[in-house]
């Protein structure tokens, strides 16, 4: 099996991650619709700077998060565990990233916020569909 088309097919046939924040005081978590780039093994995501998961962010862009649907029977249990950067995109980067965060989300055209892309540098994710407790793991070698 190849891992990582196995786990790029996971993220693209979800929409919904945690992201976990923090700085030397202070952590939060907060959810956020994202749009997958499997080219880049990045993730879009748009929120408010003002949100304070946002003013974390801003602070350390290292970060964390899970993407988990939430099915009742374990064995049907599949989810990911990522670490990455976030960065807020500007002039170019935020428009070619909006245009195909609107592709999945066409309301979000009438939200005002800034588009952030978050570059993953590592994924573990657990997938019991193919054996219990099996995980598959991604590490980004640049």
């Amino acid at each position: 099996m190849d891992n990582i088309k196995h786990i790029c097919n996971f993220i693209k046939c979800n929409h919904l991650l945690t992201l976990c924040v923090n700085n030397s005081s202070d952590l939060w978590c907060a959810n956020c619709y994202y749009v997958f780039n499997s080219n880049e093994m990045s993730l879009f995501i748009m929120t408010s700077e003002n949100s304070k998961h946002s003013q974390l962010m801003i602070l350390n862009n290292n970060i964390v998060g899970t993407i988990a649907p939430q099915p009742k029977n374990i064995i049907d249990i599949k989810g990911i565990q990522f670490q990455g950067h976030i960065e807020k995109l500007i002039n170019k980067d935020s428009e070619k990233a909006k245009n195909l965060y609107y592709t999945i989300f066409p309301s979000a055209k009438f939200i005002s916020a800034p588009i952030w892309k978050i570059k993953l540098t590592m994924i573990k994710m657990t997938d019991n569909s193919l054996s219990f407790g099996k995980k598959l793991i991604w590490h980004n070698n640049v």
